[in-house]
């Protein structure tokens, strides 16, 4: 027989032992529900992403590649909402009363703070909470932005000239390959410097989502399109960029990219069926 309080006892070392156990597995990360982090985070982060051409996915849209990145490294809790402001699918009550324009992404975190554009998301929660601490970039970063490459991006594959120097738009982009590339060798071994760190900086998340979309579908929408010889640094750049676990979790498939631009272009193009 086993008296009333030696029960008692067992039961709490029981229940003593289950609450370790369940620490030790949020720690891990493994078995809870929520993700657990012991730093200051935004409270009850909500974000919004624009719907891609397929029902319930987002869009290969380079600004919501390189915030889905943004976040996972920073590990902050959030919940996404894939809406669709021109028909008003999915839509949160706070979406309607504070985005009168549709911009998204959008952010909503602890109460009533709104943020639009993955930029100004990014730039906001960083500014607030610092750990972990997110390398801005090397020198002169915030001379290259992502958004130079997705705007060139589009009016190339627009444009009806040859990828040669009758084309100002090949033009303008072949001039920013060579700054980029420029700026990568000033970098070199110094903090922010990819190659050297192998962890994503600031600058990398914006700049990269933009990068692999243009080299992955450029051909598809107008064939002939070469990186040019006198960017080494860019091209290795990019080959270990676009095979970083992070980078390659979240990156787009193909198939995404050439949805999100055939609208852009009114362009419909058929892919084999072995690119995903």
């Amino acid at each position: 027989l086993v008296s009333t309080q030696s029960t008692g006892n067992l039961s709490m070392r029981t229940g003593y032992n289950a609450r370790a156990q369940q620490r030790a597995r949020n720690r891990k990360g493994v078995g809870a529900d929520k993700k657990v982090i012991d730093y200051p985070h935004p409270k009850n982060l909500n974000i919004c992403f624009k719907e891609g051409l397929e029902e319930g996915k987002v869009n290969a849209d380079p600004t919501t590649t390189e915030l889905k990145i943004y976040l996972e490294m920073k590990g902050f809790p959030h919940k996404v909402h894939v809406v669709e402001p021109s028909t008003s699918k999915n839509l949160p009550d706070w979406f309607r009363k504070n985005n009168w324009d549709g911009v998204l992404p959008m952010a909503k975190y602890d109460k009533e703070q709104y943020k639009l554009g993955s930029a100004e998301i990014m730039m906001a929660l960083e500014k607030k909470f610092r750990v972990p601490l997110m390398c801005a970039g090397g020198m002169g970063a915030a001379r290259f932005r992502g958004k130079t490459v997705k705007n060139l991006t589009l009016s190339l594959l627009k444009s009806v000239r040859p990828y040669d120097e009758s084309n100002p738009d090949w033009t303008d982009l072949r001039s920013e390959f060579r700054q980029l590339d420029e700026y990568l060798v000033q970098c070199h071994n110094k903090e922010g410097d990819y190659l050297k760190e192998k962890r994503f900086s600031l600058w990398d998340i914006r700049m990269v989502p933009a990068l692999y979309n243009l080299m992955t579908v450029a051909n598809y929408f107008k064939p002939g399109f070469v990186l040019p010889d006198d960017v080494p640094h860019l091209r290795s750049y990019m080959n270990h960029a676009f095979e970083d676990p992070i980078f390659v979790k979240f990156k787009p498939t193909v198939r995404q990219i050439v949805k999100y631009f055939e609208p852009k272009l009114n362009v419909r193009i058929v892919l084999p069926d072995d690119v995903q």
